[in-house]
């Protein structure tokens, strides 16, 4: 009889290990029921809920109005986590599931204080870390306002309807031309960008003067993506003129990075650290980039807690070739892409361009 050797038994614990993970995977999730409340009848709404294994996240979702949240994960011990606007985050001690009932969590923890924050000229490139810690901090509050209006669907079905639009507008802001469009919202989002990672690669605006351009502005996917923040560099800004009351983080392409990109702010208010928009304009795009093609996004907090893109705008001049004395290209025209969630009239006037 042949004694079993090492390799033996490294292949039946290979086996082993692999049963195991296939087990695992046909183990069905179990759903773990969360309430989270400040205090006595005090519930937590609009807050994101993440059920932790260590630093994973398995499973994510909006806290409602009532601070419920429902989530699933396989059998196991975890813990979970909350986030939410204007505070520092929690997490709990372990939980094993299954777990009967409802876990009731009660979230106590600091406020995060931006307005005493110092700026840096220096800018970083790269995704944000910890030890950026001003950087870091603004950034976690703007990341929970994007997180959060990614996850919202509910929210936006009981908005009634969203307003498109298409419009060209003459060098000194008056309206040459306005074609509007009304679509009832159901479980689908307004505002989406293409997949992030080809906008690394093929650059958000493409094409020509000739064969005419196509151009894209970033949304909630493209601003947390990994490959957004392998790209660009970042540093925190005030404008107290024109921003009073507010702190940003700005971005720009990384010095390496020649495609067509954005270059923008996001802006926060310090005292609440709510998220306020994003500002943004068309670089290396040739000589469309003289005539500063760009756009927005606004963010408005939805009745839930939970935040929502509330209206948007892409804006692009049309470039034609002047003959004269000498040949020059100038702006005929700019035309504007954009939209906004509800009845009311567009919130937004068209820009008179600057000269």
């Amino acid at each position: 009889m042949r004694l079993p050797t090492v390799g033996d038994l490294l292949a039946a614990l290979a086996g082993v290990a692999l049963l195991a993970k296939v087990t695992l995977a046909q183990v069905a999730p179990t759903e773990l029921r969360i309430r989270i409340e400040s205090g006595p009848n005090a519930p937590i709404p609009g807050a994101l809920v993440a059920v932790l294994d260590g630093d994973r996240v398995l499973s994510e979702g909006l806290s409602t109005a009532r601070g419920t949240s429902i989530l699933t994960a396989p059998p196991g011990i975890y813990r979970v986590s909350v986030r939410r606007i204007g505070f520092r985050p929690f997490v709990s001690e372990p939980v094993t599931l299954p777990f009967a009932g409802e876990l009731l969590l009660t979230v106590q923890t600091d406020r995060v204080m931006l307005e005493a924050m110092v700026v840096s000229a220096t800018a970083r490139c790269g995704p944000v870390t910890r030890d950026a810690e001003t950087l870091s901090a603004v950034w976690d509050e703007i990341s929970k306002a994007l997180r959060s209006s990614q996850l919202t669907l509910a929210d936006l079905a009981g908005m009634g309807i969203m307003r498109t639009y298409r419009r060209e507008v003459g060098i000194y802001g008056n309206i040459l031309a306005n074609d509007t469009a009304v679509k009832k919202i159901t479980n689908g989002r307004p505002f989406g960008a293409i997949n992030p990672d080809a906008l690394a690669t093929l650059g958000y605006l493409r094409g020509s003067a000739s064969s005419g351009w196509e151009y894209f502005g970033p949304d909630e996917a493209v601003l947390l993506s990994t490959s957004f923040a392998e790209t660009h560099c970042f540093k925190v800004v005030r404008d107290h003129r024109k921003r009073a009351g507010q702190i940003g983080v700005a971005f720009e392409p990384a010095p390496n990075h020649r495609q067509s990109d954005i270059k923008g702010v996001l802006w926060v208010d310090e005292k609440t650290a709510e998220l306020d928009d994003v500002r943004f304009t068309f670089v290396n795009a040739g000589v469309l980039s003289r005539f500063e093609p760009g756009g927005f996004t606004r963010f408005h907090r939805a009745p839930s807690g939970a935040w929502v893109v509330n209206e948007w705008q892409l804006r692009m001049p049309r470039v034609e070739l002047r003959v004269g004395a000498q040949r020059e290209l100038v702006v005929s025209s700019y035309v504007e892409n954009g939209g906004w969630i509800g009845n009311d009239d567009s919130p937004s006037q068209p820009m008179k361009p600057k000269h």
